[in-house]
């Protein structure tokens, strides 16, 4: 009896310690789960359902990657205008309407006002210094126009001036800096002025209404006149190698990227072949909109491509904003407005139209007025201060602008 009970003892013991290796070898598969999807064993492919959103390691849904979104679409109005130049005899005739103690200029211009105020950015081209009564105030040659000229066109609506132009340094490097130092009270963005290379290289940029607008400007020169020796300012010349490394610079920091170049030869309506040379470089540069000044009258609006299919409007001369220059053609300006469109991402440049002006004087060289041609008093043209240098005639106005811009640019009552 005690021989059949230890023979059961001991055979429960090896039933016993079967039990327990097995319950080993079946724990080891949990311990290697892990790796299910790691660098030894990867996982086989998952098949869903069509539409079905695959889950975690978790067991919970995948999160669906968003949508990539496109910027709300948006646009900005821009206007621009010509040569702004304080000759003496408009100064002059400012200080008469402000009664021989105060310079009134913001009247000559109430006939497109509404223009200027009614865009979201408007740019003019100041021709010549402003830099304080200490320098004396003069005209032609070199130019020292008052303050309240900015005054003025500031309360017009201007909000970007450029001042790089032939004759920016018409008193010298320190009536420059006068200018540049008086521009920085203002409520403006300020183009052509740099006080060093790294501000030259520092793009000047705008955003009004979530489209960034890069400023470029440049002159072909400054009438001889020098900077002081060992000057750090920079005059923006016309330099290709400048103006390819500024364009590069203002396609990282923008959307879109207007030049303002002062260009050409006096007088002529068509452009000369350094402004198509340099046209070329900004076209293939993607620059968006050209605005030349400097020639003293209208020359051609047109639009351009380069390879990659990138349009350009070029604007090669806006003529003359205000002036008291002797000859009728040079008394026929225009103001340019267009819009930057943002459709679907796509930035593009729409309806650009050019605004005829005309600018007004009596034979005493007073009496100044900015008109739009539309609405210039044939009778004001017998009395125009310029009857005495060849005909001045509503016709002969017109035939400026009809020879030269392309009617697709012009308003419906110059369109034949």
């Amino acid at each position: 009896m005690r021989k059949y009970a230890a023979f059961l003892a001991l055979l429960l013991i090896s039933v016993m310690a079967i039990s327990c290796d097995a319950s080993v070898q079946m724990l080891t598969p949990s311990v290697t789960a892990p790796n299910l999807y790691g660098e030894t064993q990867p996982p086989a492919e998952i098949e869903t359902a069509e539409g079905e959103v695959p889950g975690d390691a978790d067991g919970g849904a995948a999160a669906a990657q968003p949508e990539k979104q496109l910027p709300p679409d948006t646009k900005v109005s821009f206007l621009a205008c010509g040569d702004n130049i304080i000759h003496s005899n408009v100064y002059e005739d400012a200080l008469t309407r402000g009664g021989g103690t105060e310079y009134q200029f913001i009247h000559m211009y109430d006939d497109v006002a509404d223009l200027i105020s009614g865009v979201d950015l408007a740019y003019v081209n100041q021709e010549g210094p402003m830099g304080g009564e200490k320098y004396g105030y003069s005209g032609y040659p070199t130019f020292n126009g008052p303050q309240e000229m900015g005054d003025a066109l500031v309360d017009l609506g201007f909000n970007i001036v450029n001042i790089a132009n032939n004759h920016m340094l018409d008193k010298w490097e320190s009536g420059f800096l006068d200018t540049v130092a008086y521009w920085k009270t203002k409520d403006v963005t300020l183009i052509g002025a740099y006080l060093d290379k790294e501000d030259y290289d520092d793009i000047r940029v705008v955003e009004k209404n979530g489209i960034k607008i890069a400023l470029l400007s440049y002159t072909y020169g400054t009438n001889g006149m020098v900077l002081s020796k060992g000057s750090s300012t920079v005059i923006p010349l016309i330099v290709e190698e400048d103006i390819r490394r500024q364009c590069g610079i203002a396609r990282d920091k923008a959307d879109f990227v207007i030049c303002s170049i002062h260009w050409g030869n006096e007088d002529w309506f068509k452009p000369s072949a350094h402004q198509l040379d340099f046209k070329d470089i900004m076209v293939e540069c993607g620059v968006d909109v050209i605005v030349g000044t400097h020639p003293h009258v209208l020359q051609p609006i047109v639009w351009e491509e380069n390879s990659e299919g990138h349009k350009t409007l070029v604007i090669y001369s806006l003529g003359n904003f205000i002036s008291t220059m002797l000859y009728a053609r040079n008394m026929v300006g225009g103001i340019i407005t267009f819009d930057i469109v943002r459709k679907d991402g796509v930035i593009t440049v729409e309806n650009p139209l050019l605004h005829p002006i005309v600018c007004y004087y009596n034979r005493s060289r007073r009496g100044l007025q900015v008109y739009k041609m539309e609405n210039f008093p044939a009778e004001l043209a017998a009395s125009h201060g310029s009857q005495k240098y060849g005909a001045f005639d509503i016709n002969t106005l017109k035939r400026f602008v009809t020879d030269t811009i392309d009617s697709a640019f012009l308003p419906d009552y110059l369109k034949s």
